[in-house]
C-alpha cells in the first residue's frame, strides 16, 4: 500500500527534472549558444524544492492514525471469519462422524448437507463482503489523502512562489537533491496543525 501511496504523491507533486537539463549538451553557431545561455539562465531562475514522500506518510499523524484503525478493523474482522471458519469445520466433522455411525437417517443426512453448505456459503460471502468493505475504506483513505496533500502543496507553492515541488523518495525518479531544498517539516507543520473550530463549537456566556 505505501508504494500505491508513493505512486499517488507522485502524481500530485510537480515534476519538472528534464527541463532543468535542457540545451547543456547543445553546440552549434553562436546565435545557438546564446540561446543556450538564455534558457540557461532561464532554469537557474527557477524556485525548486522538494517533499519526501516516504518521510510525509510517516510522520502525517491523520494518516497514521487511520491507517492504524484500518488494520486493526482489518485483523479483528480476519479473527471472527476464521472462528467461524473452524467452528464450520467441526460441525462438518461431526456431522460425518454421525453418519459414519449410522446416527442418522437418509434424510436427516441430505438436510445436514444443505444446512452445512449454506454456512459454508454464508461465510464465504461474508469474506467478501468485509474485504470489500476494507478495500473500499482503504480506497476513500487514499483520496482524502490526495486532496489534502494536493491542495495544502498548491497553497505552499502559491504562498512561497514555488515554480516546481519535485517528490523525492524511492521510484520517484528523482535521484539527487539538495537538503537546503526540502520543505517536508514545512509541509507536515501544516498537515498536523488542528482544525479550526467551528463557529457553532464556541461556548457562550
Amino acid at each position: 500500500m505505501k508504494t500505491n501511496i508513493a505512486l499517488i504523491l507522485s502524481s500530485i507533486l510537480l515534476v519538472a527534472v528534464g527541463y532543468l537539463f535542457f540545451a547543456q549538451n547543445q553546440g552549434g553557431s553562436p546565435s545557438d549558444k546564446k540561446t543556450v545561455t538564455a534558457a540557461s539562465a532561464s532554469s537557474k531562475a527557477l524556485n525548486i524544492v522538494f517533499v519526501n514522500s516516504d518521510t510525509l506518510l510517516e510522520k502525517y499523524v491523520f494518516y497514521q492514525d487511520k491507517i492504524k484503525a484500518l488494520d486493526l478493523k482489518s485483523k479483528d474482522a480476519e479473527t471472527a471469519l476464521q472462528a467461524r471458519g473452524r467452528a464450520l469445520e467441526r460441525e462438518f466433522l461431526q456431522a460425518q462422524q454421525k453418519v459414519q455411525q449410522g446416527l442418522l437417517a437418509p434424510n436427516q443426512v441430505q438436510q445436514e448437507e444443505q444446512r452445512l453448505m449454506q454456512k459454508q456459503q454464508s461465510l464465504v460471502a461474508e469474506q467478501e463482503k468485509v474485504g470489500k468493505q476494507l478495500l473500499d475504506e482503504r480506497q476513500k483513505l487514499l483520496t482524502e489523502l490526495e486532496k489534502k496533500v494536493k491542495d495544502l502543496l498548491e497553497a505552499v507553492r502559491k504562498e512561497k512562489g514555488y515554480d516546481y515541488i519535485l517528490n523525492y523518495g524511492p521510484g520517484t525518479g528523482v535521484l539527487m537533491v539538495n537538503d537546503s531544498l526540502d520543505i517536508t517539516p514545512l509541509v507536515l507543520e501544516r498537515l498536523n496543525q488542528p482544525a479550526p473550530a467551528a463557529s457553532g463549537d464556541k461556548k457562550t456566556n
